[in-house]
């Protein structure tokens, strides 16, 4: 069982600690769990309700009348929000169900959620949707001292696994289309978000050189001479990694003058980044599928 601080709780479910402290005393939503010292902490199931609660208010619902409801209720409501939600309230409640299961390693919610999402959005939009959000709430994207690594990892390694399966049921593209590398730079790890540009691409009929995370310049070199890439597309999730990126980059530069090298990137690495012409940002997942789609 995870314990979670108040601060944890805030941070996840976008809730502030004084506003979670009232309804924990006017509305007994929550009831906060004691250490042997007595302080203060909330458990997976606590953790859940409040996303829940955070759903439900999303989608209209008043404070004072969800803390009559009782737990199961809530759940059934937060069902029927999953499945037919309006504009915005279904993400939320998506992304809560999989921030929810994933922090408790509940793998058969998770799927639950995630088909759901997928079935809503298609999984390109999905991951726009929701995916990338939830995985923004639990922390893979920056590192946190609050939350157990090992979560992260049980998370993004079960979305890996379905886009894994996705893009080997795409049919193989045709010779006579472009070709693209996709890799991240040495130092960067996370590379969920290159395996969805992967499948994007290949679902666009694009040949794609997949070489994953943490890639040696050398090694780039040597596969850039044998199959003549048309584009490179890397991402940069690291915060404050701009100057490796830029060393990274402007050696990449005196190698390869010609094909465009696209870098997927937040807007404080970008206004970091040292770049020549043929290196261009894509600001945003939106851009990305601009990109491929003219």
């Amino acid at each position: 069982m995870s314990k979670y601080k108040i601060s944890d709780l805030e941070k996840l479910s976008g809730v502030k600690s004084h506003t979670i402290r009232i309804w924990e005393q006017r509305y007994k939503v929550l009831t906060p769990l004691r250490t042997e010292t007595n302080i203060r902490y909330y458990n997976d199931a606590q953790l859940r309700k409040l996303l829940n609660v955070v759903s439900l208010m999303k989608s209209g619902v008043k404070i004072s009348a969800i803390s009559k409801l009782t737990d199961a209720e809530i759940n059934t409501r937060i069902r029927a929000l999953a499945n037919v939600g309006g504009v915005g309230v279904k993400e939320e409640t998506l992304i809560n169900q999989m921030v929810s299961a994933g922090l408790s390693y509940d793998e058969a919610s998770f799927e639950k959620a995630f088909s759901n999402s997928i079935l809503s959005f298609g999984l390109l939009n999905a991951y726009q949707k929701v995916f990338y959000p939830m995985l923004i709430k639990i922390g893979l994207l920056w590192s946190t001292t609050e939350l157990n690594p090992a979560q992260e990892h049980f998370v993004s390694n079960l979305i890996k696994q379905k886009i894994f399966a996705a893009i080997d049921a795409l049919t193989p593209p045709s010779d006579k289309t472009e070709n693209w590398i996709l890799f991240l730079p040495e130092g960067e790890q996370h590379d969920l978000g290159l395996l969805i540009a992967n499948y994007g691409l290949r679902a666009k009929g694009k040949k794609v050189i997949y070489l994953g995370a943490n890639v040696p310049l050398e090694n780039l070199y040597l596969i850039a001479k044998q199959v003549e890439p048309t584009h490179y597309l890397t991402f940069s999730v690291r915060s404050n990694a701009h100057n490796s990126i830029n060393k990274y980059l402007a050696s990449m530069n005196k190698e390869f003058k010609n094909p465009p090298i696209h870098i997927c990137c937040s807007n404080n690495t970008a206004d970091n980044l040292e770049l020549s012409s043929n290196q261009k940002i894509i600001p945003s997942f939106q851009e990305f599928l601009n990109l491929i789609s003219a």
